[in-house]
C-alpha cells in the first residue's frame, strides 16, 4: 500500500483539471454572452441616461453664447458706446448744430465703416469653410461646425453661472467671507461682495449687475439702510477681507439711486497695457472737440475739451502731472484754430513741443507779462462778437483762434501773476483764453478756493487728503474721489503714474484713468511738424498793441537759424539757407529775400562776411544771438 499515494494523485489532479474545463466552457458559451448583453444594454442606458442631457447642455450653452457674441456685434456695428453720449452731450449743452451734425456723420461713417469690416469677415469665414469642403469632403465642414459649437459653448459657459451644486465652493460658514479670487462664476462673486460687506456690519437688500472685467469684478451693491458714505469708509477693510492689493477696492455711489453703489475689485493693474496718446498730424484737430487723451477704468475712452474749459491738474512729485500737461498740449498744439503758451517759473515746461508751441516763458517778468497780455485778451474779445457776428461766445478758427495757456508750478509765481491767472480763469471763458494750472499741492495758500471753484475740468493725481477736499469739495471723499489712495511713482517702480480722477462735463463719477502718455521724441518730432507747417497767429483785432509788436517775431525760425550756425560765427546767406534746409522741409523754399525778413524785426540785418579770402553777404551768429536774448529779456 505504500505506493498507492504516488499513483492516486495525478488521477485526482486530472479530474479537476477536466472539471475545471467544463466549467470554463460553460462559461464562455452561456454565462459570458449573458453578462456581456446585460453590460452593453447597461452601458447604452448610461449613455443615453447622462449623454443626452450634456449633450442638451452643449448646445444650450452654444445658443447662449451666440447670442452673447451677436450682442457684442451689434453694439460693435451700432458704434453708440463711442459715439452716442458725445452727441447726446452736446445735443444737452445746446451745442451748434454744426457741431451736433458732425459727430452724427462721425458716428454714421463709424457705422458704415464697422459694418462692411464685419461683413467681409464673415464673408471670408464662410467661403473658407467652402472651400475646405469642397477640398477634402463634408467632414470638413463637420469639423468646422463642431469647432464652431466648442467655442460657442465655451464662451455661453462663461456667461451663465455653475450649476447650484458647484455654486457653494468649498464649504464655509453661511456667513463666512471668503477671497474674492475664490469666486469663479458671477454667482460666486455676487455670494462673496454679500459676505464681505455684511462682515462690515453694512445689511445690504442684494447684489445685482455683477460682471467679469479683464481686470477683476464689477459688482452694484443695494443698500437696505445708512448712506453710501458709510460704504466708502471701508474700502479699506474690503480690500482686507477680499484679500485685494491696495487701492483695490473702488466705490462709486450712483447719483440716479442713492442706496446702490458700484463697486470695482481690482485683483490686477486696471490699465496694463494702455497704448500711447493718438498721433495727430499738424492741423487735423479742431479745439472745439473733445480729443481722447486717456483711458477710463470701465473700457472706453477718456475724451476731454478744453474749449472755453478752465483746468485745474494737481498731483504730488512722481504723480504724473507733467506727462498730463504734456498729452493736453500736444492735442491742442495739433488744433488748426488754437495756440499753445507755456509758463513755467520752475521748470522746462512744455519745451519738448519745441516750435509747436506759440509763446514760451520762464521767468516771472516774463510770466507776469504773458498773462497780462491773455487777461487783457480776454477783455478785448467779447467786444468784438457783435461787430463780428459770432453770437454770445468766441468761434474760434484758424484765422481767429482759441489760446490755451499752460502753467506749471503755480504755487511759485509772483502774486500779480497769481491774481492775473484768478481773474483770466474770471473771464476767459467767453474770449476762448483758457488757463490750464499745475500744481503739486492745493492747500489755501497755494492754490485759492477760486481757481478751484471756477475752474470747470479737474484731473486730480496722486495727492493729499486735503487736497482732495479744496479742489473738489469737503463732500467728495464720502461720494468715492480718492487721489489720495494712489501712490505716486518711487525710483524705479512706476507705481499709479499717470493714474487719476477726473472731474468735468461727461465725467462726473468717481473712476480710475490713466492718461496717455506722449513720448519725448515723438512730442519734438510734432513740434517741429507743426512748426513748419505754420501755426496759426492770434488775430490782429483781439491783441493788445504791445503783443502785436511781439507775435511780428517767427521765434521758431529764429531758434532754427541759430541752430544752423551750429559752431561757426559767421556765415554767408546762401550757406545758411542750404543748412536750414536740412534742418526742415518749411526752409528749402526760402530766398535771401525770406531770410532777411524773418531777422528784420530783430534789428538783424546782412552784412559783408569776409570767410577766408572772399567776402560776400551773409550773417554773425554773435549778433543774431545778442539781438535773440535782448528780445527774449525785453519782452
Amino acid at each position: 500500500m505504500a505506493y498507492w499515494p504516488s499513483l492516486a494523485y495525478p488521477a485526482i489532479v486530472g479530474r479537476a483539471v477536466l472539471s475545471w474545463a467544463r466549467d470554463a466552457r460553460g462559461w464562455v458559451l452561456h454565462v459570458a454572452p449573458r453578462l456581456l448583453w446585460r453590460g452593453s444594454v447597461r452601458g447604452l442606458r448610461r449613455l443615453v441616461v447622462r449623454g443626452v442631457p450634456w449633450l442638451l447642455r452643449v448646445l444650450w450653452l452654444a445658443v447662449v453664447g451666440g447670442l452673447w457674441l451677436a450682442g457684442c456685434v451689434g453694439r460693435y456695428l451700432l458704434a453708440y458706446r463711442e459715439y452716442g453720449p458725445l452727441v447726446r452731450e452736446l445735443e444737452v449743452e445746446g451745442a451748434r448744430a454744426h457741431r451736433v451734425k458732425r459727430a452724427r456723420d462721425a458716428w454714421r461713417r463709424a457705422a458704415y465703416r464697422r459694418l462692411w469690416l464685419v461683413t467681409g469677415l464673415i464673408a471670408g469665414l464662410t467661403g473658407g469653410v467652402a472651400v475646405l469642403a469642397r477640398q477634402y469632403g463634408t467632414w470638413a465642414s463637420w469639423s468646422a461646425g463642431l469647432v464652431v459649437v466648442t467655442v460657442l459653448a465655451l464662451v455661453g459657459r462663461t456667461r451663465v453661472p455653475a450649476r447650484a451644486g458647484a455654486e457653494a465652493g468649498p464649504e464655509r460658514g453661511p456667513l463666512e467671507p471668503f477671497p474674492i479670487a475664490d469666486a469663479h462664476t458671477r454667482g460666486q462673486a455676487a455670494d462673496c461682495v454679500a459676505r464681505a460687506v455684511a462682515a462690515e456690519g453694512i445689511e445690504l437688500r442684494g447684489v445685482e449687475s455683477t460682471r467679469r472685467t479683464p481686470w477683476g469684478w464689477e459688482a452694484a451693491v443695494v443698500l437696505k439702510r445708512g448712506t453710501p458714505a458709510g460704504l466708502v469708509a471701508k474700502v479699506a477693510e474690503l480690500e482686507t477681507t477680499l484679500d485685494l492689493p491696495s487701492g483695490g477696492v473702488l466705490a462709486a455711489p450712483d447719483r440716479g439711486r442713492r442706496a446702490r453703489v458700484v463697486l470695482r475689485l481690482a485683483e490686477r493693474d486696471p490699465f496694463a497695457g494702455v497704448p500711447v496718446a493718438p498721433d495727430h498730424a499738424p492741423g487735423s484737430l479742431s479745439i472745439k472737440d473733445a480729443h481722447v487723451v486717456g483711458s477710463r477704468m470701465s473700457g472706453d475712452d477718456l475724451r476731454l475739451s478744453l474749449y472755453g474749459v478752465h483746468a485745474v491738474v494737481i498731483g504730488g512729485p512722481g504723480a504724473g502731472k507733467s506727462q498730463t500737461l504734456r498729452t493736453l498740449a500736444d492735442a491742442v498744439s495739433a488744433c488748426a484754430d488754437a495756440v499753445v503758451w507755456d509758463l513755467d517759473p520752475a521748470g522746462n515746461g512744455l519745451e519738448v513741443l519745441g516750435g509747436g508751441v506759440a509763446r514760451t516763458e520762464r521767468d516771472q517778468a516774463g510770466i507776469e507779462r504773458a498773462l497780462s497780455d491773455a487777461v487783457a485778451m480776454a477783455q478785448v474779445r467779447p467786444k468784438l462778437l457783435t461787430r463780428l457776428g459770432m453770437g454770445d461766445a468766441w468761434d474760434a478758427s484758424p484765422e481767429r483762434p482759441a489760446v490755451v495757456v499752460f502753467c506749471d508750478e503755480y504755487p511759485r509765481l509772483s502774486d500779480q501773476a497769481k491774481a492775473l491767472a484768478i481773474d483770466l480763469i474770471r473771464i476767459g471763458r467767453k474770449a476762448r483764453v483758457t488757463l490750464v494750472l499745475a500744481a503739486s499741492e492745493a492747500t489755501s495758500d497755494a492754490l485759492g478756493a477760486a481757481v478751484a471753484e471756477i475752474a470747470a475740468l479737474k484731473i486730480m493725481h496722486a495727492c493729499r487728503h486735503a487736497d482732495v477736499r479744496l479742489v473738489l469739495g469737503a463732500n467728495m471723499i464720502a461720494e468715492g474721489w480718492r487721489p489720495d489712495r494712489l501712490n505716486p511713482a518711487t525710483g524705479e517702480a512706476p507705481e499709479d503714474a499717470g493714474v487719476c480722477y477726473v472731474h468735468a462735463a461727461g465725467a462726473r463719477d468717481p473712476i480710475l484713468n490713466k492718461i496717455r502718455p506722449v513720448p519725448a521724441a515723438r512730442a519734438r518730432l510734432n513740434g517741429s511738424h507743426r512748426a513748419a507747417r505754420g501755426l496759426p497767429r492770434v488775430d490782429v483785432d483781439s491783441l493788445p498793441v504791445p503783443l502785436v509788436e511781439v507775435d511780428t517775431v517767427d521765434r521758431a525760425a529764429v531758434v532754427d537759424v541759430l541752430t544752423a550756425f551750429g559752431t561757426d560765427d559767421r556765415l554767408w546767406t546762401d550757406t545758411l539757407l542750404s543748412r536750414l534746409g536740412t534742418l526742415d522741409e518749411r526752409y528749402r523754399v526760402w530766398t535771401a529775400e525770406d531770410l532777411a525778413a524773418v531777422l528784420v524785426p530783430l534789428e538783424v540785418r546782412p552784412g559783408q562776411v569776409k570767410i577766408g579770402s572772399r567776402n560776400r553777404n551773409g550773417y554773425r551768429r554773435t549778433a543774431l544771438r545778442d539781438a535773440w536774448e535782448q528780445y527774449r529779456g525785453g519782452r
